[in-house]
């Protein structure tokens, strides 16, 4: 059976190429498809919003027509019924008889009754009021423009004055006149009848009339006689040369649209003319308040239609962008996978699926090169994944994955393999367990790394470790019977002073006391040399040691190891300077004595041909639980050609082999600390770095 193996290529070159053709095709095409389908919805969306406002427009503009017809019948028939009454009045009053100057008589007549009608004066020829409809004092029409036209034109009647206010009612009214005559057809006076303004405009009393909606009663000369406009009421308004005369005249029962002379707003504008009075009526609708309820609809369909829109445009923009970013997705994992298998093949790593309910093993092309298989026998049983593991790896192996599968947490190991060319490869494996949803471990995913050259740099770096302390101890073995021969000969010299002095018969108090500091002074003196031998013993054994030490401890005690190992420290003032919460780090007492010795030693070298030769060493404290070891002095600085002094075999000295600092490096390396160069506070040159602090230091502090 045929499994597919977990961390290989899964998108080959002919796949991509195939993945991404149609993706192209609908990536080029999708804009255009939205666009079409916008515009085509949006075309919907303006011909049917024009094709409600035209219905909106026609049946205004019936409306408008039928108004304006009613309107005209209004006008028309209430200038007839002041016609009859001025007609009627004349014929009643044809001869006037005279009469004496003084208030005019009571009119008792029904047209005197008529609501329609302010007021009905009848005049003689010189103006004076004979009869009226309201009771006043003496008075004369003889300056009124009605009279005046009547009188120097008797044959033009009847006669409608411009609108002005009464002079009685002070209500705004316009002059309806007509003459009377004598028996021999002269002129005999007149009949004028007052008629209100706002009689013109009863016509929309009690009905709903909108903010624009107008009504007016215009002489073919221009002026206008009554205004409506919504609820205001206005007269005298000259018209002539504008708009509504020009269309008046070319079609004086027409209907149009176009701006008000007036005010400017846009109406559907329907007039008739009466002949008979020189005037003509309109009527008119703010195509505002005809198309409210279509804007008001055309901003809901366009807001419907804009958020239809939008919604596809996102989708669309949102689709082109999958699929761009799968196309990415796809080109970066064929590229992550192709710099898994490089990296797989240059770190020597592998990877494998283990089924426990099949017992197969299915591998990565890296590890059927490492185990010498061809790339399609990528699946053996575990028997075969076996075989290639001493019986104590196989132990080992089998271990660490009963361990993973019985705690479901990932393990490793390292064992010893044969490898596909013969040789015997030390590999680290790692194993992760796969906990189904049921809780269940059916799947081990596992990598294999070679990790022999690791181990043999290791063993190479300890080794070469090792000689560097040797080394150290063989440069102190020329010094160190000098040192020695110091402490055992004041030693001796105590002892023989107390054997001197303890062969006197009597001692007197005095003398048991200067026996007791002498035999003092040799057992200091001697117990000098053994700390001097035991710290050379520590220097060049390989035995593990505490990984907690103090660092007060560790900087005294390498002090005193360089100075017996090197006369150039000892000629140097070394001045220790450590802050007290850099109590004890979490290392190993002898590496860190060794980082020190070759730091101090490598500065006491630097101070040579220096007068005054200084070395500080010093600590603080660091965030994230570390501290700052530094090691400076007074000399002339590092060379300003050198790259990396920490290399290997990069000595800064003429006699030096180069591997103190990398071993340094090392050393610091290993417990998570980090070593570097630094222009020092004397004027040399200063090395520093960092160890962790003390876990139960730190818990201390924060306590």
């Amino acid at each position: 059976m045929k499994r597919t193996k977990t961390l290989q290529p899964v998108f080959r070159y002919p796949l991509r190429v195939a993945t991404r053709a149609p993706a192209r095709w609908i990536a080029l095409l999708l804009p255009i498809a939205t666009l079409l389908v916008c515009a085509a919805i949006w075309a919907a969306a303006i011909h049917i919003t024009q094709v409600h406002r035209g219905n909106l427009v026609s049946a205004a503009v019936r409306e408008n027509r039928n108004r304006v017809i009613a309107y005209d019948h209004f006008v028309g028939g209430l200038l007839d019924r002041a016609d009859a009454a001025a007609r009627h009045l004349a014929r009643s009053h044809g001869e006037i008889p005279p009469m004496e100057a003084g208030a005019p008589r009571s009119l008792a007549d029904s047209a005197a009754m008529d609501p329609a009608f302010a007021r009905i004066d009848i005049a003689d020829a010189e103006g004076r009021v004979l009869w009226s409809s309201v009771g006043s004092g003496a008075r004369s029409i003889a300056d009124e423009l009605a009279f005046r036209r009547l009188r120097a034109s008797p044959a033009r009647e009847p006669i409608i004055a411009d609108p002005a206010p009464d002079a009685l009612s002070k209500v705004p009214a316009i002059g309806f006149a007509r003459a009377i005559r004598r028996a021999d057809g002269g002129f005999g006076g007149a009949v004028v009848i007052k008629v209100p303004v706002d009689r013109l405009t009863h016509f929309y009393e009690g009905a709903d009339f909108r903010p624009h909606d107008l009504i007016s009663v215009i002489r073919l000369d221009g002026l206008t006689l009554a205004r409506r406009e919504g609820a205001v009421v206005s007269y005298g308004q000259d018209l002539a040369g504008k708009l509504v005369m020009q269309r008046q005249m070319a079609d004086p029962d027409g209907t149009y649209i176009g701006p008000s002379s007036i005010d400017g707003i846009t109406r559907i504008f329907s007039h008739r003319r009466l002949p008979r009075y020189d005037l003509f009526v309109s009527v008119g609708l703010g195509t505002d308040d005809v198309l409210a309820l279509s804007h008001a609809r055309a901003r809901v369909f366009y807001f419907t239609v804009g958020a239809l829109t939008l919604a596809l445009l996102v989708g669309a923009i949102a689709f082109w962008f999958g699929l761009r970013r799968r196309e990415a997705i796809i080109r970066h994992l064929a590229a992550t996978n192709e710099r898994l298998c490089e990296a797989q093949a240059i770190g020597k790593m592998g990877d494998w699926e283990f089924d426990l309910t099949t017992k197969l093993l299915a591998c990565s092309d890296q590890i059927c090169r490492m185990h010498g298989r061809a790339p399609h026998e990528d699946v053996l049983t575990a028997d075969e994944a076996l075989a290639y593991h001493a019986p104590a790896g196989r132990k080992q192996l089998l271990r660490a994955l009963r361990k993973a599968i019985a705690s479901k947490q990932p393990q490793q190991c390292e064992v010893a393999a044969t490898m596909g060319d013969g040789r015997v490869a030390q590999l680290r494996i790692r194993m992760s367990p796969v906990v189904d949803p049921d809780g269940c471990v059916r799947t081990v995913l596992g990598t294999e790394q070679d990790v022999t050259t690791e181990r043999r740099h290791e063993q190479l770096r300890a080794e070469v470790a090792h000689i560097a302390r040797v080394e150290a101890v063989n440069v102190m073995a020329a010094t160190i019977a000098h040192e020695l021969s110091q402490p055992l000969t004041a030693a001796g010299n105590y002892l023989s002073a107390a054997s001197n002095l303890a062969e006197q018969t009597q001692l007197s108090l005095l003398d048991q006391e200067r026996l007791a500091v002498l035999l003092g002074q040799a057992n200091r003196q001697i117990g000098l040399a053994g700390k001097i031998m035991a710290r050379a013993r520590d220097m060049v054994s390989d035995r593990e040691s505490s990984e907690v030490a103090s660092l007060e401890d560790i900087v005294e005690e390498a002090i005193a190891l360089s100075k017996v190992a090197d006369p150039a420290v000892a000629r140097a003032a070394i001045t220790i300077q450590l802050q007290p919460d850099t109590g004890h780090v979490a290392a190993d007492k002898v590496q860190i004595q060794q980082v020190l010795l070759n730091l101090i030693r490598n500065a006491a070298q630097a101070l040579v041909e220096v007068k005054d030769p200084r070395i500080v060493v010093s600590s603080r404290r660091e965030q994230a639980g570390m501290v700052r070891v530094t090691v400076a002095d007074n000399g002339n600085g590092l060379p300003a050609d050198t790259d990396d002094i920490f290399a290997p075999f990069a000595a800064t000295t003429r006699n030096g082999l180069g591997i103190g600092l990398s071993i340094c490096r090392t050393i610091v390396d290993s417990y998570g600390g980090r070593i570097w160069s630094d222009i020092s506070p004397l004027g040399g040159a200063a090395i520093c770095f960092t160890l962790p602090l003390d876990e139960l230091a730190l818990l201390y502090d924060v306590a």
